[in-house]
C-alpha cells in the first residue's frame, strides 16, 4: 500500500476513534514509562541520566523477568541510583480490581484498573501446563460488533504498550509458578490494529529475550478486519500469528453484525488476507462465532467454504457466549456439529472451540460492563 492510502486509513481510524470515545482523557505525562521501552532505549535512557549503559539491562531484568514495579525494590542499584530514578522515570503498574474463577473450567477473568481508573479485562484460559492469556489493547472498543459486550460502553482510549505488557506480568504474579503462561492472544477488549503502534511495540517486548521471552508463534494478533493494517502487518517481517474475526460469509450478514464490513467488505478483507499469506507464508485463523439463526445455517457453511477455499488458513468455530441485554443465542450442539461437518465437507479445516468461562461472564467486556454500569447492562440501540 502506498503512503497516501495509508495516510487515508490513519485519518479514517483517527476520526472513527474520536467519534466513538466516551472521554478524550489520555494519560499525559512527561515522565518516561520504562515498561514501554525496548532494551536499546533503556540503555540510552540510562546514559542520559549519567548511568552506564549496562544499567538499561538491569532495569529490563527487574521489570520483565522479576516483575518489580518500584525502583526501591531494585536491590542491585545503589540508594542514590534508586532515588534518582524515582525523580525522573516511572514504571506502569495496573491494579487488580476483582477476579472471577470458573467452577466449570480453569478459567480466570481479571478486571484491572489503570492509572486513570479506567478498567480493562484479561482472561486466563487453560490448565496447569498449557495456559493462554487473552489480553486487551484498548479501553472499550469502537468497532461496535453487535454481539460483543466490549463496545456497548464505547471506546475510551488506546492502551499504552506498557499497559498491554503489564497485563501479562500481573497475571503471571497472580497465577503463581504452577500456572505458566504459554500463549498470548490479543483478543480481549479493543481492536488491536486500531492501536497499531502500541500493539506492535508491546508484542516485541513480550517476544524479546530481554523482555518476557514468549515465542513469536505463541503470540496471536486478532483483528475485526482492518484490511490496510493487515497489509501493513504483512510487511513487518514478523512471525506472530494472525487471527481474523470473520463471523459471516456474506456482506449482508456480516455488515448487520459487524458494521466495519461497510468500510472493508469481504472481497477487500479476503484480498488482504491472501496478500498476508503470500508475504509471510503463514496461515491465518478465521474466528467464526456461531449465532443461532443468524450465521449457522447450511447456506452459511457453504458460503464460508467457498470464501476460504483458496486462502491458506483454518476456521475456529466458537459457540456464542451470551451477553446480557443482547438478542443473540447459542446454537444447540447438534447444529454446531452439523455446521462443522459441512465446512469439512467443503474442504475447509475447522475445529469447534470448547466452551469455557460462561459462568464468570468470560466473553469480552462483560465483567467491565457490569462494573461500570452497576449491573444495569444496556442492550442494543
Amino acid at each position: 500500500m502506498n503512503s497516501v492510502n495509508e495516510n487515508i486509513v490513519d485519518i479514517y481510524l483517527t476520526c472513527h476513534y474520536f467519534n466513538n470515545m466516551t472521554t478524550t482523557q489520555e494519560q499525559q505525562t512527561d515522565t518516561p514509562d520504562l515498561k514501554g521501552m525496548f532494551l536499546p532505549e533503556l540503555q540510552v535512557f540510562a546514559q542520559s541520566i549519567g548511568e552506564p549503559k549496562f544499567r538499561g539491562a538491569q532495569l529490563a531484568s527487574w521489570m520483565f523477568e522479576k516483575g518489580v514495579t518500584s525502583f526501591d525494590d531494585m536491590t542491585n542499584l545503589s540508594k542514590q541510583n534508586r532515588d534518582q530514578l524515582n525523580g525522573v522515570a516511572r514504571i506502569t503498574e495496573i491494579r487488580l480490581v476483582k477476579q472471577a474463577r470458573s467452577r466449570r473450567s480453569p478459567t480466570i477473568k481479571y478486571l484491572f484498573a489503570l492509572d486513570d481508573d479506567h478498567t480493562i479485562e484479561t482472561v486466563m484460559i487453560g490448565g496447569s501446563r498449557r495456559n493462554t492469556l487473552c489480553i486487551s489493547s484498548q479501553v472499550g472498543c469502537a468497532i461496535d460488533c453487535r454481539f460483543c459486550a466490549s463496545g456497548l460502553a464505547g471506546l475510551t482510549r488506546n492502551l499504552t504498550a506498557a499497559e498491554i505488557v503489564d497485563q501479562i506480568i500481573q497475571v503471571r504474579t497472580l497465577a503463581g509458578p504452577n500456572r505458566s503462561i504459554n500463549n498470548i492472544v490479543l483478543m480481549g477488549m479493543g481492536e488491536p490494529l486500531a492501536n497499531y503502534g502500541n500493539v506492535l511495540r508491546a508484542i516485541r517486548i513480550i517476544n524479546a529475550p530481554w523482555g518476557l521471552g514468549i515465542g513469536a508463534r505463541r503470540i496471536t494478533i486478532s483483528t475485526s478486519g482492518i484490511a490496510p493494517r493487515i497489509r501493513k502487518l504483512a510487511e513487518e517481517g514478523l512471525q506472530f500469528e494472525l487471527s481474523i474475526s470473520l463471523h459471516a460469509a456474506d456482506d449482508e450478514t456480516r455488515t448487520s453484525i459487524m458494521p466495519i464490513n461497510k468500510r472493508y467488505p469481504l472481497d477487500v478483507l479476503i484480498d488482504a488476507c491472501r496478500h498476508y499469506v503470500e508475504a509471510t507464508n503463514r496461515l491465518i485463523t478465521f474466528e467464526y462465532i456461531l449465532l443461532a439463526g443468524v450465521n449457522d445455517r447450511f447456506e452459511d457453511a457453504r458460503r464460508l467454504s467457498a470464501l476460504l477455499r483458496n486462502v491458506k488458513g483454518k476456521v475456529n468455530l466458537i459457540p456464542y457466549n451470551p451477553v446480557e441485554g443482547l438478542p443473540y443465542e447459542t446454537p444447540n450442539p447438534g447444529r454446531q456439529q452439523t455446521f462443522h461437518e459441512a465446512l469439512q465437507a467443503g474442504g475447509v479445516a475447522a475445529t469447534i472451540r470448547r466452551e469455557r468461562g460462561r459462568d464468570i461472564d468470560a466473553a469480552c467486556g462483560q465483567l467491565r460492563l457490569k462494573e461500570i454500569t452497576g449491573g444495569n447492562v444496556p442492550g442494543l440501540p
